[in-house]
C-alpha cells in the first residue's frame, strides 16, 4: 500500500507518494533486475502521481506505456482509478554497467515514445510524447508540458539494494493551475531542485507530508488517498482476450499441448482451459 498526499500551495498543485510497499510488489512479481527495477518502480510511481491529478474528472482507466529504443524495450502502467494499480515490462533482466556508482536507467530505456491512454464511459483519449532522457521523471514532466500544455516537476525515486531489492521509493508532482506566472514557476523550480532526491529524504525517515514540507511549509490539505498493487485480472477477462484469436490458432495451440494456458502479465497468474472451454468461447461470440 502507498499513501498518496494532495495539497494546494499558491498557484500550484502539490502531490506526494511513498511507494516502496507497491514497488517491491510489481518488481518480485516481474523479477527485474536493479536498472530494470528503477525504471519500472518510477514508471509505476509517476502513474500514481498523475492519476490523482486526474482524480477529478470522469476517467475509468488511465494506461501510461513506455515504447522504448533500450533493451526493456516497454514499460506499462495502468490503474483502474479505483486506487489498483499494475505494471508490466517487456524485459526485466536487460544487460547494463554501473556509471559513476549510479544504475544505467537511461541506458536501458533508451529513447522512444510515450502512449498515455485516458478510457472514458465511450471513448479513449490517446496522447502521444516523445522519451527526452530515458530517466522517466523528465519524460513524465515532458508529456504533460507537450501534450497537456501542463507546466509541472516531477521527481521520482527508486533506491536499490545491492542485493537488487527495494529499500525505498517514492516521488512528488507539482504542477501549476491557470494563470499562474513566470516568477511563481521560476520559485518552485528552484525549490524543487533543491529538497535533493527523493530517495535520500525516505532514507531519513521522510512521509509524505515532509516531501511537501521540504518544498513549502504553507500547504492546504486536499484530500488522502491510497494506492495498492493490484491487478484486476479474472477468467472472463482472459476469456475475452482468447476471443480475439483465431479459433484455429488456439485449437491447434490445444493440439500441441492438451491444453490452453494463459498468463497474465501484470500478476503472472496463470489460467489453463481445456478444450471444451475454448470451443465454447467461440460459440458464444457466435449466438
Amino acid at each position: 500500500m502507498a499513501k498518496v498526499l494532495k495539497v494546494k500551495y499558491g498557484s500550484f498543485i502539490i502531490v506526494s507518494t511513498i511507494t516502496t510497499d507497491i514497488i517491491k510488489e510489481a518488481c518480485s512479481i516481474h523479477k527485474t533486475n536493479p536498472p530494470a527495477s528503477a525504471a519500472l518502480g518510477r514508471a509505476l510511481t509517476g502513474l500514481v502521481l498523475l492519476s490523482n491529478a486526474f482524480s477529478y474528472t470522469n476517467v475509468r482507466r488511465l494506461v501510461m506505456q513506455f515504447i522504448t529504443s533500450g533493451e526493456i524495450s516497454e514499460i506499462t502502467t495502468e490503474t483502474d482509478m479505483k486506487q489498483n494499480y499494475r505494471a508490466f515490462i517487456r524485459n526485466p533482466n536487460p544487460n547494463y554497467e554501473i556509471k559513476d556508482k549510479k544504475l544505467p536507467v537511461s541506458d536501458v530505456v533508451g529513447g522512444g515514445l510515450i502512449y498515455f491512454y485516458r478510457y472514458f464511459e465511450n471513448e479513449i483519449y490517446q496522447s502521444i510524447s516523445e522519451i527526452v532522457s530515458g530517466e522517466i521523471a523528465e519524460d513524465i514532466a515532458y508529456f504533460l508540458y507537450s501534450s497537456e500544455q501542463l507546466p509541472c516537476a516531477v521527481s521520482l525515486g527508486v533506491l536499490v539494494d545491492v542485493d537488487g531489492s527495494i529499500k525505498n521509493s517514492g516521488g512528488i508532482l507539482l504542477y501549476a493551475r491557470p494563470g499562474t506566472s513566470e516568477s511563481e514557476l521560476l520559485d518552485i523550480e528552484k525549490r524543487i531542485k533543491s529538497i535533493g532526491p527523493i530517495t535520500k529524504l525516505i532514507e531519513e525517515e521522510s512521509d509524505e507530508y515532509d516531501l511537501i514540507s521540504n518544498i513549502t511549509k504553507s500547504w492546504n490539505f486536499i484530500n488522502q488517498t491510497y494506492a495498492y498493487y493490484k491487478c484486476w485480472c479474472n477468467e472472463s477477462s482472459i476469456k475475452d482476450a482468447i476471443s480475439f484469436i483465431p479459433k484455429e490458432e488456439m485449437l491447434k495451440e490445444f493440439e500441441l499441448n492438451n491444453k490452453i494456458e494463459v498468463v497474465c502479465r501484470y500478476c503472472r497468474k496463470s489460467y489453463i482451459f481445456n478444450k471444451f472451454q475454448i470451443v465454447q468461447i467461440y460459440e458464444n461470440l457466435s449466438s
